[in-house]
């Protein structure tokens, strides 16, 4: 499997069973009126965290988060306090776990807070 067939595979998941979140950073003073970098109805997969999880700043209100990188050339690297609007509802990246095959970026996992 090639690193665009891996993003073609994940995309089609996304798309047929993945939720629809937005992604953004805040740029300046966080606020609500602030400027943000933002991609909107971004497909991803949404799930709550494991017991072995649970440490640090991680509690059972987390969320393991599956995203494709195909919508986020303009957020990509993802980092620790960037922001997802879940529901209605802003959390916080807490960790990055990014996936390459080779040197291509093919799959972004989160675990996010708040």
């Amino acid at each position: 499997m090639t690193p665009a067939e891996a993003i073609a595979s994940l995309d089609a998941s996304l798309k047929a069973n993945g939720a629809r979140i937005s992604v953004y950073r805040y740029i300046g003073a966080v606020g609500k009126d602030a400027p943000k970098n933002q991609v909107t109805d971004v497909p991803a997969f949404v799930r709550a965290v494991s017991a072995d999880q649970l440490v640090g700043n991680i509690d059972q209100t987390g969320l393991n988060i599956v995203l494709s990188p195909t919508l986020l050339a303009d957020l990509v690297p993802l980092k620790k306090g960037d922001k997802l609007l879940i529901d209605g509802r802003e959390r916080n990246i807490e960790l990055v776990k990014p996936i390459h095959m080779q040197t291509t970026l093919v799959r972004i996992n989160l675990v996010v807070i708040g």
